[in-house]
């Protein structure tokens, strides 16, 4: 925009001449004493588009349609010094620019130049301009991460290798590139276009410069060790007991039968498990989950961490992704010469997600989060062209520890979008219009009826109408009654819409389970809403329960005294959520489109496909 002076003020406007606001009293006058000794300048302005948008849209009173622009002032060098002191003797001072003209040589006169080096004056920090930043949404970090997705190259410059002979299944192709991949991350060489450590001489001397960070080694620095597996599908610590023998499955499904009988392999989990180092060292295999692991750390029982493994894969590895947690702290800390990380959500809500996965992976600079912060965090958060600045050194640096497919690989038949128009059936239209009328009754009376932590509108009413179009009459009468179950089935839709990114936390050991898909099984409980993990659940319930209670095990002496064995009487049909017989409409519709042509249009056809399988040897 521009920056243009009418007869009373200074106008900031749209190159169509279309005015977004007025400059403010304090730099007016700056300016007007500036132009009052006819120094020939010219005025640039730089505004955050979505910020100024959600201002204005947020403002009810003038006052409040305030927002921060960034402008450029052009000049001539001799004239650079009388501008900064009209400036800063009304405490304005210059800030270096996101945007520069090309060929302008940028020269403020507000930094104090020695010798090759430039430092601010010091001001007081309530007088200095903030930098104009961009809000930062998920939203906007998930455009650029799939933006840099789609530039990798990595994937498109490897080579098939065949897998070992000891594998029953053939490896498909896009599994035979990812094995060079992994070949050349552990254990070299690596594509010099995808080394970070250049070579290059500096002053005389050779060294070798961090081609993100800028840092300089004299020595060769290894970029071997691992990386991240971080294909769309999903293809070893394990996230949970059920993972675990999913990975015993897999070893069972893909190796010949001479490998099984001679490869050991131990499930190191549960009360029973081996404790013994020396059973440990003869194992080929050793299969755990972070739970585990982080039980026998802070029982100081750390019996895996006592050896030094030759691979360490960690299985859902966005698990860890907040290094301060204790699962990160209790992996972290093995030793191993290879790790790995496989994800399929390396980066889910913020860059430093995966600046924690590197920082388990050891991969200097990268082995300490500020690093990755400083280089690649902060300046994208800063907005523009440091955004984008960023965004180069992250692709970079993807391109060499990381390894991303999409499912287009598997040339799976193309999604089809069907709209179905559901008639309820005559029993369902009766409930359905029952519950509409009880609940916006209410609504409209606000009933006392309800619970006194809970508020009651529209979007609690439109959830019952939408679930009970989901169950039809398998679902009771909506009751008053049966109000908790009500709300969690409520809390549960709400869920359902944070998408594949929402989190839960287990009420035992505090780690975060994604709600939905691979790594998420937990438990909830209606009475206490306490929620756990499956492995909490195996090690917090009492002696002679199953996993199928549905009391939770944390509140144990609330409803079962240690003096008493009785159990609690069990509640009534009334009390139960869903009948035993019933109909959903919408339910049976949606079964038939999956039945139709499900040979054809619901499965990958391929003969003799396979996982692919990483595998932990010590």
């Amino acid at each position: 925009m521009e920056l243009v002076r009418s007869e009373t003020q200074y106008h900031v406007v749209f190159p169509d001449g279309t005015a977004l606001g007025e400059m403010n009293l304090q730099l007016e006058e700056a300016l007007n004493s500036i132009l009052e000794q006819q120094y020939s300048l010219e005025f640039e302005v730089f505004a955050p588009t979505r910020a100024i948008r959600e201002t204005i849209s947020k403002a009810t009173k003038e006052k409040d349609a305030i927002s921060r622009v960034q402008v450029n002032v052009y000049g001539t060098r001799a004239a650079s010094k009388a501008v900064g002191r009209e400036l800063s003797q009304r405490k304005i001072y210059l800030q270096r620019p996101e945007c520069v003209r090309n060929g302008a040589v940028y020269n403020n006169p507000h930094f104090l130049k020695l010798g090759d080096h430039e430092a601010t004056v010091s001001v007081p920090t309530s007088d200095v301009v903030e930098p104009i930043v961009e809000k930062i949404t998920g939203q906007v970090v998930k455009e650029a991460i799939t933006n840099v997705y789609c530039a990798l190259t990595r994937g498109q410059n490897l080579v098939a290798l065949e897998g070992d002979r000891r594998l029953r299944t053939p490896l498909l192709s896009h599994q035979k590139r990812a094995l060079d991949f992994m070949s050349q991350r552990e254990n070299g060489p690596i594509p010099s276009e995808y080394l970070l450590w250049k070579f290059e001489e500096t002053e005389g001397q050779s060294c070798y410069r961090h081609a993100v960070t800028g840092m300089i080694s004299r020595l060769q620095q290894t970029e071997t060790g691992g990386g991240i597996l971080a294909d769309e599908m999903g293809m070893v610590v394990a996230s949970s007991d059920l993972m675990i023998n999913e990975w015993l499955q897999e070893l069972d499904k893909h190796f010949d039968d001479n490998t099984k009988r001679l490869l050991k392999c131990v499930k190191y989990h549960g009360p029973s498990r081996e404790r013994s180092l020396e059973e440990l060292r003869d194992t080929d295999i050793v299969i755990t989950t972070y739970h585990t692991l982080a039980s026998d750390a802070s029982n100081t029982k750390n019996s895996l961490q006592k050896i030094e493994w030759y691979r360490l894969v960690l299985d859902e590895a966005h698990i860890i992704r907040r290094q301060n947690t204790g699962l990160h702290r209790t992996v972290a800390e093995i030793a191993a010469r290879s790790r790995w990380c496989l994800t399929g959500t390396p980066v889910q809500n913020r860059l430093e997600d995966i600046g924690s996965l590197l920082a388990f992976l050891r991969l200097k600079p990268f082995h300490n989060l500020s690093n990755f912060k400083k280089s690649i965090a902060f300046p994208f958060d800063e907005g523009g062209r440091r955004r984008q600045l960023a965004i180069e050194r992250f692709t970079l640096l993807l391109d060499s520890v990381c390894l991303r497919r999409t499912k287009n690989l598997l040339h799976l038949p193309d999604q089809q979008n069907r709209v179905r128009n559901i008639t309820l059936s005559p029993e369902e239209r009766s409930q359905y219009d029952q519950t509409s009328s009880i609940m916006f009754r209410a609504v409209r009376n606000q009933a006392e009826m309800l619970d006194q932590n809970s508020t009651l509108g529209m979007f609690q009413v439109q959830l019952q109408l939408r679930i009970l179009c989901n169950h039809g009459t398998w679902q009771q009468p909506f009751s008053w009654n049966r109000r908790k179950l009500h709300l969690l089935d409520e809390r549960e839709a709400v869920e359902a819409s944070l998408g594949r990114d929402g989190e839960a936390t287990c009420s035992a050991c505090r780690q975060t389970l994604p709600l939905f898909g691979t790594g998420s099984e937990f438990r909830r409980y209606a009475d206490c809403r306490h929620i756990l993990c499956s492995e909490c659940v195996d090690e917090s319930m009492p002696s002679g329960e199953n996993q199928a209670s549905t009391r939770c095990p944390l509140c144990v002496p609330l409803w079962r005294p240690a003096n008493q064995g009785h159990r609690p009487k069990q509640g009534s049909q009334e009390d139960t959520y869903f009948r035993t017989t019933g109909r959903s409409s919408k339910i049976e519709a949606l079964m038939c489109d999956v039945i139709q042509d499900v040979w054809v249009t619901k499965r990958h056809v391929s003969p003799k496909t396979s996982n692919e399988c990483c595998i932990d040897s010590s």
